[in-house]
């Protein structure tokens, strides 16, 4: 699957559009410049646009067919998401939403809005994020989770029912 490179410009109304421009599967584990790519790939663009370069990254699709991904179930609403709250390095906050979140794994047996983290799943998936993705193939310190700044996501603070916009 090809490595997607994005561009986000930004018009003098404030309105932004987003080119994409697929490159070739790279090793990524080999150690991929990519900020070099994007920064050449961009040097090659401006020059076509007047509109303002807002931000800029690299998106990677992987081949899911091997994944173990349950059915769908007929409750599932992508609106209804579990909230979990994590402190950061430098004590700022990481929320991340999940959505489709299992009822269940609420207090309460579902019948509350605090995420209950009593419950197997739910407790690794803070650890997890605490302390990373262990990927000793490639290198034996883990891939730890990060805030939108690159500061370490350390503790787990709390979790909640959270709904989305366009609830029906």
């Amino acid at each position: 699957m090809p490595i997607n490179l994005f561009y986000t410009i930004e018009d003098g109304n404030g309105d932004q559009s987003v080119v994409n421009l697929p490159i070739e599967e790279l090793d990524v584990a080999a150690g991929v410049n990519f900020p070099f790519i994007l920064e050449t790939a961009w040097d090659i663009i401006n020059p076509l646009v007047n509109g303002h370069l807002v931000n800029c990254g690299v998106t990677i699709q992987a081949d899911i067919s091997e994944f173990t991904n349950a059915a769908v179930a007929a409750i599932a609403d992508v609106q209804e998401k579990a909230e979990f709250v994590f402190r950061a390095a430098g004590g700022f906050l990481k929320r991340i939403s999940l959505p489709t979140f299992i009822e269940t794994f609420f207090t309460g047996s579902g019948a509350g809005n605090e995420i209950d983290v009593t419950q197997t799943a739910v407790q690794n998936f803070i650890t997890m994020i605490e302390d990373g993705v262990d990927d000793a193939l490639v290198d034996p310190t883990p891939v730890q989770f990060v805030t939108d700044h690159s500061e370490d996501v350390e503790s787990y603070v709390k979790g909640r029912q959270s709904w989305g916009r366009n609830r029906r």
